[in-house]
């Protein structure tokens, strides 16, 4: 499985989805890690409370950015409260190894990922960014 999940990772990163220019945006926020280089702009679109559009711009590692890909996939469309919901259980999956399953199917890419503490950081710096987004 660890082959599958690394193809996905390696897919998001050299095919990000939702990359691209943040004017549109109605709130930007960054989210920066300077001990790997990894910084990151998460902007959102809402519409009556819904995430009409989620993107980003940045540069980083290729967790760091296929990190900030799916979220920009498993969040446009939800409202702002399931977006914070899913933000909240997706740190609390990295905070807790021994959890088994994600928050949502899409996110068990991550799950080799969450056994190095070093790397946790890299996946969740969009994560942190679009949850200040939405505050």
């Amino acid at each position: 499985m660890d082959s599958v999940y690394r193809a996905v990772l390696l897919d998001h990163f050299h095919n990000p989805r939702n990359k691209g220019d943040l004017d549109a945006m109605d709130r930007v926020k960054r989210g920066s890690n300077p001990r790997c280089g990894d910084e990151i702009e998460v902007g959102i679109k809402t519409d009556k409370k819904v995430l009409e559009s989620v993107k980003f711009r940045g540069r980083g590692c290729s967790i760091c950015l296929a990190s900030a890909s799916i979220m920009s996939e498993c969040t446009t469309g939800l409202t702002v409260r399931q977006a914070q919901d899913l933000i909240r259980q997706m740190l609390a999956w990295f905070d807790d190894t021994q959890a088994d399953a994600p928050p949502v199917t899409t996110l068990a890419a991550f799950g080799a990922v969450r056994q190095h503490p070093a790397r946790k950081k890299c996946v969740l710096l969009a994560w942190i960014a679009l949850d200040e987004a939405l505050a």
